[in-house]
């Protein structure tokens, strides 16, 4: 019996202990992601901002052991890296979730994260390059002294991936300094292996919905289907990964990879050794890419034809050299036809090849052998060879083709809305090398032929206007390439154009100038069509709205080329831009090195007429500058402000005021925004204003004047006659003294005002006595009777002095106006006889002034009691609120330590309210006390 006991006595204690480790292991997973959440989270932030110079944000997050045990999920909603500085208002990263699985030892031990899984959440990206090469990925901040030593530290994160996943990504890379630009839309990726290990199959599996890359404006994938599949044998130690089972198809054309990839390891070379070809042999497959004809119907297009398509890439890459490579793509005895559509594309063959074994440039060699096609019995034929591309390229080739437009949408779908007649004409030839041109050597080089467009007319739903080119033709010669004729209609705008292009073939191979001259006349421009149409926003997060026709907010910074040099010589009749009609346009355009020269450019405009010169530069894209030279002449003030919103900032009285003005040798020069408005900090300049006559009517600044005068003329004033010499710098408008006269009123006026509508101005005026303020006329006839009793026969002068001294902003303006003068008028007329009976004069004198004073002070104790009253409510308000928040906080908290950090946060908040209201406080007796003083300083001048 006591063999059986005991084995019970076993199996109760295995029970036992089973049950208390089920318990404890239990309870881990229940309390673990509150003891290690805020750590790693802690964490996160603390890497996060000791590298990267940006706004790191997130939203709700959650750490849980129970779905991935024994590891922990970090889940992270709303994350984002939005940049700041040149990048500000770009979204470099965002997802809806972020979720990583990270290794519970790693976090225990609290060396470093060993991060497994890593799956983000439509993430959208946008990887952006300025022309200058300033990248908005380059966030880290610069190194310092103890940056150094924290990255000297090893980072509290390591990669241990087995899977990384992207669902419904959208990226997009915008390189401006290369033009490059690519995007994918729909993006789902998938990558598994454990990259613990030196050896392992990495297998990645890539879906893109829309795939568009583009270079030098020309789109050469154009929302592209792509699917990737792509196994690799992953040799980490040796650095090289072998292409095993893998396909790439973009929209109906598939291709298979085979060959390797290596990066050894400290060193700078990537070798390669990779083959692809084409999985297919028809033509419709390669039909598939083009754009136009991947339509909705595609599946049933009637197609044969035999294709095939291989290439290479072998050998080294690094900062010195590149690999060879080669592709030949050949079609033969191909057609197509829609099922919909009566006509076909028949007798397509292509033949073109691309070989560069040894990776030089120079030594690339391409051959178009072949390219024809015709198109409803339109025939098209191009053949080209090129050799020494870089140092001296030659080419030998031609183009000949003619195209009825209208024949065009009998073989090739067209959208809802869209049309497109006239007739095309090509035939050109070239043979030589660029070389014989540059050395003016043109019986060497081989360039003639023409093309000519007639009767062409495009209209498109997504096109605001139709295209009408009445005739354009094209004359090819060695020394250039002439536009001998262009004569079009686009929406209202009839543009006829005459000229010649220079160093076309230096600007194709090498990206040398493009060089041109032209004249451009027209008898209408409307410029607000051409505006209605915006680039696709390069950002991923959001869908740009096109900006309406007349709303030039909404245009975004136009780019000007780096590598042409165009003069324009224009003659506009009539030109619309914005809500601003402008005729008689004439002048010099020149376009070089990124800037856009005006010379001598005159119009006219707003009732009368402008003469413009300056410049607009696009050195530095982000911030763009402009300076101009303007000669006004007879403006209407306020059609001016009804059509330039700006000089409500640089002028805030033209909103008020009617009448004409002129201006000579405006200049000004400023930097711009994205909105293509100046930044008014930047804003550097001046000039004169001249004006016969002008009315101000209703601005606040002179109802305060009136009010302050009890004199009604001020809140409608005509000036005239006036020449004002203006400046802007240091964020102000300032204008020198200049005189003034309205009506009896004469004067001068000064000062300046702020382009955050603060103003400062003095204004000195001489007023007849008969038209003097009431309250000053009072007082001076008071001062006049005590002298009278003395005997002496005082009278008003004629004209009096005042002062008025403008502060405060344009809305909410101050005045305080300046009697002293009017007294001293009448001290000049009376001081023999006060010096007779100066005791007796300067004793009533005193008494006056003495109780001028007192009123003086008892209004400012009345005053500085005001502001110490308010600002105690103020402060009673703000510690109210600040206590409330901190009770609700701590009202919130529900289990204990939540409760400890609550507190700790609430102590906070109750010492910030008494702060701010201890602040609020003194801040009142100071004013109070500055108020106080400025009071006795008054009072003592008054007694003295």
């Amino acid at each position: 019996m006591a063999e059986p006991k005991k084995k019970k006595s076993i199996v109760r204690r295995i029970l036992k202990w089973t049950g208390i480790s089920f318990l404890l292991l239990l309870l881990l997973l229940i309390i673990a992601p509150f003891i290690f959440k805020n750590k790693i989270v802690q964490f996160v932030k603390d890497e996060a901002n000791k590298n990267l110079n940006a706004k790191i944000d997130f939203g709700d997050f959650d750490l849980t052991l129970f779905s991935s045990f024994p590891n922990f999920t970090l889940s992270v909603n709303n994350v984002s890296v939005a940049n700041i500085d040149r990048f500000k208002g770009d979204t470099l990263f965002s997802a809806k979730n972020l979720t990583a699985t990270i290794d519970i030892m790693s976090v225990i031990r609290g060396d470093q994260y060993k991060i497994r899984t890593i799956v983000l959440d439509h993430p959208r990206i946008l990887a952006k390059v300025l022309a200058d090469g300033k990248a908005n990925w380059d966030i880290t901040k610069p190194s310092t002294d103890t940056t150094k030593k924290a990255s000297s530290e090893p980072s509290k994160f390591k990669m241990s991936l087995k899977k990384f996943e992207i669902i419904d990504g959208r990226v997009v890379y915008d390189d401006a300094s290369m033009g490059f630009y690519t995007s994918l839309v729909g993006f789902d990726h998938t990558l598994s292996g454990d990259f613990t290990q030196d050896n392992f199959l990495m297998e990645t599996m890539t879906k893109i919905n829309e795939f568009t890359m583009a270079y030098g404006g020309v789109k050469y994938m154009n929302k592209v289907k792509t699917e990737i599949r792509a196994n690799l044998d992953m040799d980490m130690t040796a650095g090289k990964y072998t292409f095993k089972d893998n396909s790439i198809s973009l929209n109906e054309l598939g291709f298979g990879i085979d060959g390797w990839l290596a990066m050894p390891p400290n060193s700078q070379d990537m070798n390669m050794d990779m083959k692809f070809k084409a999985n297919q042999s028809e033509f419709k497959n390669f039909l598939s890419l083009v754009p136009a004809c991947y339509t909705r119907d595609f599946s049933s297009v009637k197609t044969s034809g035999k294709l095939s398509m291989d290439g290479f890439v072998k050998g080294t890459y690094n900062d010195k050299v590149m690999p060879g490579f080669g592709a030949h793509v050949k079609i033969d005895d191909a057609m197509f036809q829609y099922p919909s559509l009566p006509a076909a594309a028949k007798d397509i063959a292509v033949d073109v090849n691309v070989d560069d074994p040894s990776g030089d440039p120079d030594k690339m060699v391409i051959d178009v052998k072949k390219f024809h096609v015709e198109l409803a019995g339109n025939p098209v034929d191009m053949n080209m060879h090129v050799e020494t591309p870089v140092s001296d390229p030659y080419l030998n080739g031609a183009v000949m083709g003619r195209l009825n437009l209208a024949t065009l949408k009998t073989v090739i779908p067209m959208d809802a809305g869209q049309s497109l007649n006239g007739n095309v004409t090509a035939d050109i030839k070239m043979n030589g090398h660029e070389s014989s041109i540059e050395k003016g050597q043109y019986d060497k080089f081989k360039a003639e032929g023409k093309v000519i467009v007639m009767d062409m007319d495009y209209k498109s739903k997504d096109t605001p206007y139709g295209v009408n080119i009445k005739s354009m033709t094209l004359n090819f010669s060695p020394q250039f390439v002439e536009l001998a004729g262009f004569d079009s209609k686009i929406g209202k705008s009839d543009i006829k154009a005459d000229g010649k292009i220079e160093n076309f073939m230096q600007y194709y191979f090498k990206n040398q100038l493009l060089k041109g001259n032209f004249n451009m006349r027209s008898s209408v421009l409307d410029l607000n069509e051409f505006m209605t149409t915006s680039t696709p926003t390069a950002d991923p997060n959001a869908k740009a709205p096109a900006p309406s026709p007349t709303d030039t907010a909404a245009m975004g910074v136009v780019d000007v080329p780096g590598n042409i040099d165009f003069t324009l010589n224009t003659a506009v009749s009539k030109m619309i831009y914005d809500k601003i009609d402008i005729s008689n346009v004439a002048g010099s355009v020149s376009i070089k090195d990124k800037k856009i020269d005006l010379s001598d450019l005159k119009m006219n405009l707003l009732g009368g007429s402008m003469n413009m010169n300056g410049y607009y530069e696009t050195k530095n894209i982000s911030a763009p500058t402009v300076a101009l030279v303007l000669n006004i002449s007879d403006f209407d003030i306020s059609q001016t402000v009804k059509d330039f919103v700006t000089i409500q900032t640089l002028a805030p009285v033209a909103k008020y005021t009617s009448g004409r003005f002129s201006a000579t040798d405006v200049k000004f020069n400023s930097v711009l925004d994205k909105k293509m408005m100046p930044v008014m900090n930047t804003l550097n300049g001046g000039g004169t204003l001249m004006t016969k006559n002008v009315v101000v009517s209703g601005f606040e600044p002179l109802n305060k004047l009136a009010d302050a005068l009890k004199m009604e003329k001020f809140k409608r004033t005509e000036f005239s006659d006036l020449k004002i010499s203006f400046h802007f710098k240091d964020g102000k408008v300032s204008t020198d003294e200049f005189p003034f006269k309205s009506g009896s009123v004469a004067g001068t006026f000064a000062g300046n005002t702020s382009f955050d509508q603060k103003i400062d101005y003095k204004m000195k005026m001489e007023i007849p006595t008969k038209d003097m303020p009431a309250g000053a006329k009072d007082y001076v006839n008071g001062l006049l009777s005590k002298a009278n009793m003395l005997g002496v026969n005082a009278k008003l002068p004629e004209k009096v002095k005042l002062n008025a001294l403008f502060g405060g902003t344009v809305t909410s303006p101050t005045v305080k106006t300046d009697v002293k003068e009017i007294a001293g008028n009448m001290v000049d007329q009376t001081k023999d006889v006060l010096n007779q009976k100066k005791d007796s004069v300067i004793k009533d004198v005193k008494k006056d002034m003495s109780a001028e004073a007192d009123k003086i002070l008892k209004d400012a104790e009345a005053e500085a009691q005001k502001v110490k009253d308010a600002a105690k409510v103020l402060a009673d308000q703000t510690r109210k609120q600040g206590y409330d928040n901190a009770k609700k906080l701590e009202d919130q908290a529900t289990n204990p330590i939540a409760k400890v950090a609550a507190k700790k946060a609430a102590d906070k908040l109750r010492k910030e309210a008494d702060d701010k209201a201890n602040q609020i406080v003194n801040d009142a007796n100071k004013k109070a006390d500055d108020i106080m003083k400025a009071a006795h300083e008054k009072a003592d001048k008054l007694k003295q």
